[in-house]
């Protein structure tokens, strides 16, 4: 017998960050790296160079800022997902997920040499957090989803020419994970909160992954920017953990046949024993590659795109595997798709201090099909509205806002778990609001 889902997906795709949050982009990809790309809904990351955020956005760009400079944000997010049910069966109730999260961001660069410059920056580009209440209808789908994950990047860009320049970073990233769910102790047969047991897994690992970059200047007006960053490989090593109510027990529980048929909670208590224990899973990040463009439209204005493609397609089944007795738990079906993501922004500049920016974008969901969705990322399409400024001190120092509200498309599931029947139906109604702040210091 196979462990129930809402315990095989604690190996889910989920990953956190410094400080947890819930993805924003979608899945669980964070593009929330700079308040001030924010303000243009993460238009022209890789050709508008403005602050040292650009070790991550682009680290070709870095030679177009001289001296030393460092870029301090905070991106605070507001998430909501309710569930609405249709026609699930599990005796629970709808259920939502209502967190706050803390996205901080450090960049650093400084010049070493007339046409060499280096980077270093630390911050989140994966994240998810969601917790449910422990008797909500998809409790043995997800109740508690937590994944941190510390990324150090270190970067060079180096001038090739009078128009072109050329990065090329290494990025080191420690995941922790963190997820829990219920576990129905009666086998399908009567499933109530009061006789559910508790999963929790914990796993963690690190990998080194790599970047590389382009910036072009065809013009003084003009500029683009290409960047590809390499999705890291994780063999995630942890343990699992059940916590068991007295219905899963031998003896206990309902009859599954006449005697000497075992009872649920003897089936149940044999399972959750061989299953727990150390675990391992194998996670492969997607690859990302951006293409940027910034155009001076006259004296103030300028407009600002990004095409970005994520190959989410790498991330097709995922195998939890019992690593004492070499038992698989289960295979994660997600079959995720590669996705687009477009966006357009502008932002106006002048002699005053204050410059301000206005974005919209679109965001494609890896996964959409109902039989697939998942609780712990209740992913749909999104479109992003944003708006922003920064106010310069002085010659050395500025400070950026940016505001964004993400309108999701609603996000259906029809989940059945073919050993226990439990069915999930229904559908997820979220909403993101994200407010960043950052510091600018030049020296």
């Amino acid at each position: 017998m196979t462990l129930p889902s809402c315990v095989i997906k604690v190996f889910n795709i989920s990953i956190g960050l410094v400080i947890s949050t819930t993805a924003c982009a979608t899945s669980f990809q964070i593009l929330e790296q700079s308040p001030a790309h924010l303000g243009k809904a993460f238009a022209g990351t890789a050709s508008d160079v403005s602050d040292a955020s650009s070790v991550y956005f682009n680290p070709a760009a870095m030679g177009e800022l001289t001296d030393t400079n460092i870029t301090l944000g905070l991106n605070s997010i507001f998430t909501r997902s309710e569930f609405n049910n249709s026609n699930s069966n599990t005796n629970g109730m709808p259920g939502k997920t209502d967190e706050t999260g803390y996205v901080p961001n450090f960049y650093l660069t400084h010049s070493l040499a007339e046409r060499l410059t280096f980077g270093l920056g630390i911050n989140a580009p994966y994240g998810l957090a969601s917790k449910y209440e422990d008797d909500w209808m998809g409790r043995y789908l997800a109740t508690h989803s937590e994944l941190k994950i510390l990324n150090i990047n270190a970067a060079f860009a180096m001038q090739l020419g009078d128009n072109w320049s050329l990065g090329l970073g290494v990025d080191y990233q420690q995941a922790e994970v963190t997820l829990e769910s219920k576990v129905d102790s009666t086998l399908g047969i009567n499933p109530r909160p009061t006789t559910d047991s508790n999963a929790r897994i914990e796993g963690n690992d690190g990998s080194l992954v790599a970047d590389v970059s382009l910036y072009f200047q065809p013009s003084a007006q003009t500029q683009l920017g290409l960047v590809w960053r390499q999705g890291g490989e994780f063999d995630l090593k942890g343990k699992a953990v059940f916590t068991v109510n007295a219905a899963c027990s031998p003896g206990a529980g309902y009859p599954t046949g006449a005697p000497p048929a075992p009872t649920t909670g003897t089936i149940c208590a044999a399972t959750l024993n061989s299953l727990a224990g150390n675990a391992t899973a194998q996670l492969d990040l997607p690859d990302t590659l951006t293409l940027s463009a910034s155009h001076q439209l006259n004296k103030n204005w300028y407009i600002h795109s990004d095409i970005a493609w994520t190959q989410w397609s790498n991330i097709q089944t995922v195998d939890v595997i019992n690593s004492g007795n070499n038992r698989t738990v289960s295979q994660l079906e997600l079959e995720y798709k590669d996705t687009m993501r477009y966006a357009l922004g502008f932002s106006h500049q002048s002699i005053s201090p204050w410059s301000w920016r206005f974005g919209i974008a679109f965001d494609e969901a890896p996964q959409t099909d109902p039989l697939l969705v998942n609780p712990r990322i209740p992913d749909q399409d999104r479109i992003w509205f944003s708006a922003g400024f920064n106010y310069e001190f002085s010659k050395s120092h500025s400070l950026d806002v940016g505001y964004s509200h993400i309108k999701v498309d609603k996000a259906k599931i029809n989940n059945t778990n073919p050993q226990t029947k439990h069915h999930l139906e229904g559908d997820f109604d979220a909403a993101v609001n994200i407010l960043g702040i950052q510091g600018n210091w030049k020296f």
